[in-house]
């Protein structure tokens, strides 16, 4: 499969605050894709370890990142960079990728479709470049300041949004969402990936998410992909949310929620703490 460049978007070759060109995004791209088929075709023959919180990786989580933390250092030697499973690279920069192998572990070991390979770049405390990319139905979201979020080849969101009245909204929560929050709301789905639960948000078929105990790995491929798709992303007590304070891999200890204005507002009323 080539890489995605929406024809729009190959004339108009915007200057963006990453300063990365469309060859780059697209050897990026390929990289994100190589990666996640060489995890999807050695998912039945994983070796799967416990972290100290008793969530799961995999020898082929390290192997991914074996591929491309290579390729990022020799690109961008200025960028920090922040991996799920090496922590911390290098001492503390204005720009900083982020790294999450794979996102949504459990379902990959399940043979379940909806975990992906995300990237994100962090510039000045904003979110500038992110990647998605799922390799079971090849869908790959990417977007970024001066790009425009897109799904493959389709700008986001694909005009199906939904409010949190219409029969076909729902909102994706943790899988054990329902032990920290009780939910006035009838249609909820866990997918079992935050960026996919994202993602979904930024296309328009999920009307919300709540994340919940999420590391910066876990959002930096997909915050430039909300924000370029009109999602705004916010604490449960409200302000918006920024990245700047988790570069150094810490959890994120707050619950966030992620929608379009003015859904946000109603999902607080719609969520309530235990």
């Amino acid at each position: 499969m080539s890489s995605i460049h929406p024809p729009a978007l190959l004339r108009r070759q915007t200057q963006t605050v990453t300063s990365i060109s469309l060859s780059t995004i697209s050897d990026i791209q390929k990289l994100l894709r190589t990666a996640g088929e060489i995890a999807l075709s050695r998912r039945v023959t994983a070796k799967v370890h416990l972290k100290s919180d008793m969530t799961p990786f995999t020898d082929i989580e390290l192997d991914m990142e074996a591929l491309i933390l290579p390729f990022l250092r020799e690109r961008f030697p200025d960028y920090q960079i922040l991996s799920e499973e090496n922590g911390t690279q290098g001492p503390v920069k204005p720009a900083v990728w982020a790294l999450d192998p794979i996102d949504g572990t459990k379902i990959f070991l399940n043979g379940l479709p909806t975990w992906g390979v995300s990237l994100g770049s962090i510039v000045n405390g904003r979110p500038a470049l992110g990647f998605f990319y799922m390799p079971v139905t090849h869908d790959f979201y990417w977007g970024g300041e001066g790009f425009g979020a897109f799904l493959n080849d389709k700008p986001l969101p694909l005009g199906i949004e939904h409010d949190l009245d219409d029969p076909l909204s729902f909102l994706a929560i943790p899988s054990n969402g329902h032990r920290y929050f009780e939910f006035d709301y009838p249609r909820l789905r866990c997918f079992g990936s935050t960026a996919a639960h994202c993602c979904y948000v930024a296309q328009g078929a999920a009307t919300g998410a709540l994340l919940r105990r999420v590391n910066l790995w876990d959002l930096a491929g997909v915050l430039p992909i909300l924000s370029q798709a009109g999602v705004q992303v916010e604490y449960y007590s409200q302000g918006a949310f920024s990245p700047e304070p988790y570069l150094n891999g810490g959890k994120i200890k707050e619950e966030i929620l992620v929608a379009r204005e003015p859904i946000l507002g109603k999902m607080r009323r719609l969520i309530r703490r235990k």
